[in-house]
Parts: C-alpha cells; sequence; structure tokens
C-alpha cells in the first residue's frame, strides 16, 4: 500500500469501527448493568417485605407454637424466593456473557476481514 490516501483511509475505517465496537461495548454494559441494578432492588424489597412480615408476625402471635410455624412458614416462601432470584442473577450473567462474546466475535472478524483486504490490496500492487 505504497498510495498515502489509501493508507489514510484505512486508518478512518479502522477509527470508525473501533469507535462503534466502544460504542456497542458500552451499550451492553448499560444494559447489563440496569439489569443487575434491578434484580438487586428487587431481592432487597422482598428482604424488606419479610423483614415487616416478621415483625407483624412477631407482634400477633402470643402462642409459641403458632410464632414457631409462622417463622417456618415465613423462611421457607423467603429461600424459595431468594432462590428464585439466585437463578435470574445466573441467567443474567450467562446472558451478559453470551452477549460480550458475540460482540468480540463481530470484532475479531470484523477485524480479521479488513487486514486480510487491506492485506490483499498490498499484494496486488
Amino acid at each position: 500500500m505504497k498510495d498515502p490516501k489509501a493508507n489514510l483511509e484505512l486508518i478512518k475505517e479502522f477509527g470508525i469501527n473501533g469507535y462503534e465496537n466502544i460504542r456497542t461495548l458500552a451499550e451492553i454494559n448499560l444494559r447489563t448493568w440496569e439489569k443487575l441494578i434491578e434484580k438487586q432492588m428487587d431481592t432487597f424489597g422482598l428482604l424488606v417485605d419479610t423483614g415487616i412480615e416478621q415483625l407483624s408476625v412477631n407482634s400477633k402471635s402470643s402462642d409459641p407454637k403458632e410464632l414457631f410455624n409462622s417463622q417456618v412458614a415465613l423462611s421457607k416462601s423467603l429461600s424459595e424466593n431468594l432462590a428464585g432470584k439466585g437463578r435470574d442473577a445466573v441467567n443474567l450473567a450467562t446472558q451478559a456473557g453470551n452477549e460480550y462474546r458475540s460482540w468480540l466475535e463481530n470484532g475479531i472478524n470484523t477485524f480479521n476481514s479488513k487486514v486480510t483486504a487491506a492485506a490483499e490490496e498490498a499484494l496486488k500492487q
């Protein structure tokens, strides 16, 4: 590639592709962050609601056996909900990982095709 204009065009193209790749990565990061914050807020809300419910159960129940049964039911409900939240977090991590992998593969393929095209063009001259 002895032509300076062609060299500058190639550099410009790499720059534009790099910018687009960074912008896409930032969008993936933002979406993932928003989903993660939403899941954390849902879990926090669950914990707060369970705490309020526990206070209500404690204040209403005077029989120890009834109190114990209520606490067991509340604990079971909380553990099932937390397990569901954990599964949601794993699904979110898997989805984000797939998006990052796709982004990386796309970037590598684009880079390789541009370098190959530039090398073929250089060999023609």
